[in-house]
């Protein structure tokens, strides 16, 4: 692959996370629109994190399962 294709992937990736993330936010705030701010904070940063423990813990079976593939004989 080269390298404007892996440029073009990587930003292409990025404006969907982008914009993912930020409709997110703005459902997140109108759910809670009956609490502070802190707590809509407190909120979206648990969901950031269960998100990326998530994503973490599949790319790691991901990688265990091609590593399990290629000991076969």
């Amino acid at each position: 692959m080269r390298g404007t294709h892996l440029i073009g992937l990587a930003l292409w990736r990025g404006g969907v996370l982008l914009v993912g993330g930020y409709l997110a936010y703005q459902v997140l705030r109108a759910v809670l629109t009956f609490t502070d701010t802190q707590l809509e904070v407190a909120v979206a940063v648990f969901l950031t994190g269960l998100v990326m423990v998530f994503l973490s813990v599949l790319v790691e079976r991901v990688l265990d399962a091609k590593a399990e593939r290629s000991e076969l004989p």
